[in-house]
């Protein structure tokens, strides 16, 4: 004894010239995915994201460093250490700390949260989540010091 009919939906018979005209209405009707500015933000996925953006940054940097010192003599352009070493010398006291700053923190930055990434594919670190957000948070904190103390001693 059934006591409930089936659901079913009919189905439409759509002629191949309007097709096309189908297609487009259910793409408008389609929910769009949600925006990232929903979602929460976290430290561990914005470190997560800043590993990778600071991963494209030194290399980034370094591959435009090497075409640049390639092709300096065809362009006219002295890049030799005396010339680098002169043009760094003559800036203000604050450009040459924000310049250190600048190299250093994405170099510690990349070298902390890939060891703390690292920690976390053994999975030792991954107890409970407020041990991971500590983590993460402790990798922004060395980062920084690190980045600081490069800027002192350098």
């Amino acid at each position: 004894m059934q006591t409930t009919k089936p659901i079913t939906t009919p189905l439409k018979v759509i002629k191949p010239e309007s097709a096309q005209e189908e297609l487009t209405r259910q793409r408008l009707r389609r929910p769009v995915a949600p925006h990232l500015s929903i979602y929460k933000w976290q430290v561990h996925s914005v470190s997560s994201a800043m590993e990778r953006n600071t991963g494209i940054l030194l290399a980034g940097g370094l591959y435009l460093f090497g075409t640049s010192y390639l092709v300096a003599p065809w362009l006219g352009w002295d890049l030799s250490s005396a010339a680098l070493v002169a043009a760094f010398g003559a800036l203000p006291v604050a450009a040459k700390v924000a310049l250190k700053f600048f190299v250093a923190w994405p170099f510690t930055f990349h070298l902390f949260n890939g060891i703390r990434y690292l920690a976390t594919t053994t999975g030792r670190t991954l107890d409970s989540k407020s041990q991971f957000i500590k983590i993460a948070w402790a990798v922004v904190g060395s980062s920084a010091l690190a980045a600081a103390g490069l800027v002192a001693y350098v």
